[in-house]
């Protein structure tokens, strides 16, 4: 679990989706790679969403600017 993390937080779904695996974890009692991968794709599907986000903030500024 190294990946990035959000800079806003995450989604009350992705919060849901992590607590979840991490609760999957906890029950095994040890990390597997196959949880350990699903929990960096919700890490990295909230990144997107934040540049996502950023992009078309940047954009509506830019299109209000001219």
């Amino acid at each position: 679990m190294t990946g990035p993390e959000p800079q806003r937080g995450y989604t009350a779904a992705e919060t849901a989706q992590l607590a979840y695996l991490v609760g999957r974890m906890v029950i095994k009692g040890k990390p597997t790679s196959r949880i350990d991968r699903q929990i960096e794709a919700v890490k990295a599907r909230a990144c997107e969403r934040e540049a996502r986000h950023d992009a078309e903030r940047e954009e509506r500024a830019t299109r209000r600017g001219k």
